[in-house]
């Protein structure tokens, strides 16, 4: 004879607080074997078993079939969470990281940071006691404030390697390529919070309606001592 069950597919040891119960003598049988016809939103009534301060009491519950179904679903399908899935740790990486990324930025205050396009050049200059080498701050336009004329000039001297002006322009031409990759990487994420933003949304439109029960009957059954 095949093995009877349940036709919501609840636990019905849980249900009936009987461990072992076979699912053929639960109070719900012949109802929820009815219940295939049924659609999501319409209503069915059943028994459950529920345990309260040493006292067992029998109710008879309302609900939709697609409460039903949500019911089973979290009693018996290892529901998850967005904490257990790892999301709000990720959001909370996320959160700690963009802080620090705000600190870093703040330390970043009255460092010289090179304009784009704008790169160190070495030129020789012969002199009668020989040839000596000299760096040159060098733009693509004329963007750099001049020391002695009016206008803007496209090169900033910055004599010999040694020279103070010479290792602050070379750092600054460091800050701003390390910079603008950090830009690169932060639109790139930015991009796939988005899409996580949207992919978030879907799930959330996907939402059911939450699982609501009506008691309108209790009885008490046993009294435990």
């Amino acid at each position: 004879m095949p093995k009877k069950k349940c036709g919501l597919g609840f636990d019905c040891a849980s249900m009936m607080l009987h461990p072992g119960i076979d699912p053929g003598d639960c109070l719900n049988y012949k109802t929820c074997g009815s219940t295939v016809e049924l659609t999501p939103d319409e209503e069915l009534e059943l028994v459950r078993i529920r345990e309260e301060q040493m006292r067992q009491y029998q109710e008879q519950i309302r609900l939709t079939r697609r409460s039903a179904a949500i019911m089973m679903l979290m009693r018996r399908g290892c529901p998850q969470s967005p904490e257990s899935l790892g999301i709000v740790s990720a959001v909370e990486a996320i959160a700690t990281t963009l802080d620090n990324i705000r600190t870093g930025l703040t330390n970043l205050d009255g460092q010289y940071i090179a304009p784009p396009s704008c790169e160190l050049h070495i030129y020789n200059v012969k002199r009668p006691s020989g040839t000596y080498s000299y760096y040159k701050l060098t733009a693509e336009n004329a963007i750099f404030a001049p020391s002695e004329k009016e206008q803007q000039v496209r090169v900033i001297h910055l004599s010999h390697h040694n020279d103070a002006r010479y290792i602050e322009a070379q750092l600054g031409i460091e800050r701003r390529n390390k910079l603008t990759q950090v830009r690169t990487l932060l639109q790139n994420a930015s991009a796939l919070l988005e899409e996580a933003t949207r992919l978030l949304e879907q799930t959330t439109d996907m939402n059911s309606p939450n699982a609501t029960v009506e008691v309108f009957n209790i009885d008490e059954i046993i009294s435990i001592d």
